[in-house]
């Protein structure tokens, strides 16, 4: 045959195949018998062979009606998930999300966002890449990732963006240093000390974050190492190449040979939003945000 059974035939005959009877399987379908026995009839005529041996006393399968049977009832199994996955899809309760952080991201509630939406949302597949932000941005505008955690300041149109954390900046210093005894300390005291400062590649956004906040101390930051991403920087800090300034939300999560000291500045400070292209958003993706939105106000 060059075309498919009829998907009602075929789950009539299914029911019968299982129960063995044309009765029992009216029962399950809650239909009138006869309306099976016809079913099953136009099938046989439909595929052009016999699927069952009736006799008055019992039906049995025919060596043909046990294979259509088997793989019949697969296929409607596997028909029956595909509705209800597009479904939710549709609904926007499944599907693949793919999102973006940054660095400064994932210290912060990032981990606690996407734990409780995963909760939430038991058949959405989220997919995580580590992306500066000036990375995220472009992928967000051609559809690369879904949304994106990155910086505020680095946020710009066509993309919608919203704050889900502020942090305060501190002062990573060496435990050997001096200064890592201070209970808090100015910008400006900062002003002849060397700092480790992220690449301009990966660390642009950030970098400008930094100057700005020393520029509005009167000062220039003087960098005296660079590093392409935080393992290195950690190190670089914690070996006393200088000093550098990151989100305090990072302080839990430092090694004993690195200490995190307050920065008393009220300006000295910055925000991680979430963000994605209104245009390009999935059903799934608006979702997210909007589940971020409520925890970040929460």
């Amino acid at each position: 045959m060059s075309h498919l059974p009829d998907l009602a035939r075929l789950r009539y005959f299914v029911a019968v195949a299982e129960a063995l009877s044309f009765r029992e399987a009216a029962g399950r379908l809650n239909v009138a018998q006869p309306a099976v026995s016809r079913a099953v009839q136009q099938l046989e005529a439909e595929i052009g062979f016999k699927l069952f041996e009736r006799t008055t006393r019992r039906v049995a399968l025919t060596p043909a009606g046990a294979v259509l049977a088997r793989d019949a009832s697969e296929a409607l199994q596997q028909l029956q998930r595909a509705v209800r996955d597009a479904g939710q899809v549709a609904a926007g309760d499944a599907g693949e999300l793919i999102i973006g952080y940054s660095a400064q991201a994932t210290h912060g509630p990032m981990a606690e966002i996407i734990i409780r939406f995963r909760s939430a949302y038991p058949s959405a597949q989220v997919s995580l890449y580590s992306l500066s932000s000036q990375e995220q941005l472009p992928a967000i505008d051609n559809g690369t990732i879904d949304l994106g955690f990155l910086l505020s300041a680095a946020c710009k149109p066509p993309l919608r963006h919203v704050v889900v954390a502020r942090q305060r900046f501190v002062m990573l210093v060496s435990r050997q240093s001096p200064l890592a005894g201070r209970a808090s300390i100015s910008l400006g005291e900062l002003a002849a000390t060397p700092f480790v400062i992220g690449t301009p590649k990966r660390w642009s956004s950030f970098r400008a974050l930094i100057t700005n906040v020393c520029l509005g101390a009167g000062f220039v930051p003087d960098i005296a190492e660079e590093a392409d991403d935080v393992p290195v920087l950690l190190q670089l800090v914690s070996l006393g190449r200088g000093v550098t300034l990151y989100g305090s939300a990072i302080a839990p999560m430092l090694q004993p040979d690195i200490v995190a000291v307050p920065i008393s500045d009220p300006h000295a400070s910055f925000d991680i939003s979430i963000a994605w292209h209104e245009g390009r958003q999935t059903r799934l993706a608006r979702e997210f945000a909007a589940f971020a939105q409520a925890m970040s106000a929460a």
